[in-house]
């Protein structure tokens, strides 16, 4: 298992359709350097097979880490199963070799004793995400700590410069706990570079041949 620390500075973000079309652009990647991939399971026609899929994708690359991600619809996800359902497919991606899942709060939140199966199996990464706009995040960053997770992810959206700074400043206010910390949008750019030097674990690029998965992202040759 790939522990916290040694997670790379950049994860390339694989929202594609199918099962197929994951792998070639998931080699491409590994192909070119690129270490560390998030397989957004929910975006394809049949997460159950992109869960096995990662064993085969390790067998061929085994240096990679794998972050699997399965969000809900309800959670501006793509998934349309159940939570149970959810949780039966991270622990598959886990079972075939996935280094670290993310789970989202909303989700986390209701099924605790489903997400605790996963730690010490895989790093658990808890993700709050707002598509509207930067709230305080005084409050959003307490509703976070009351779940346990090996790492913290808040992804806003910018609608002003000054966003970037709340942003970038709660990676500070949290020394004690790793964090990743994205805004969204054009306005937000700034925080996918800076994020690692305000102590953000790592940042999120787009693929080289597909488009990102969140407004903002670009390839990992602009973060570098």
């Amino acid at each position: 298992m790939a522990t916290s620390r040694s997670l790379p500075r950049i994860c390339i973000a694989l929202g594609l359709p199918d099962v197929p079309t994951l792998l070639d652009h998931g080699r491409r990647e590994a192909a070119g350097g690129e270490s560390f991939l998030e397989f957004r399971l929910d975006f394809l026609d049949n997460p159950c097979a992109g869960a096995r899929a990662i064993a085969e994708f390790l067998e061929q690359f085994p240096d990679c880490i794998v972050l699997a991600t399965c969000r809900r619809h309800q959670n501006h996800g793509k998934f349309n199963g159940s939570i149970e359902e959810q949780f039966a497919i991270l622990d598959q991606a886990v079972r075939n070799g996935a280094s670290a899942v993310d789970v989202e709060i909303e989700t986390a939140e209701i099924a605790p004793a489903r997400l605790s199966q996963f730690h010490g199996r895989a790093q658990v990464i808890v993700s709050y995400h707002n598509f509207e706009a930067t709230p305080q995040l005084d409050a959003v960053v307490n509703r976070m700590l009351r779940t346990p997770a090996d790492a913290y992810k808040i992804v806003t959206t910018a609608r002003k410069p000054s966003d970037n700074v709340r942003v970038l400043a709660a990676a500070k206010a949290l020394p004690r706990h790793r964090v990743v910390v994205l805004a969204m949008g054009e306005l937000g750019f700034p925080t996918r570079v800076l994020s690692p030097v305000f102590g953000g674990i790592f940042s999120y690029a787009a693929p080289l041949y597909a488009e990102g998965t969140a407004a903002g992202q670009v390839s990992a040759k602009y973060l570098r």
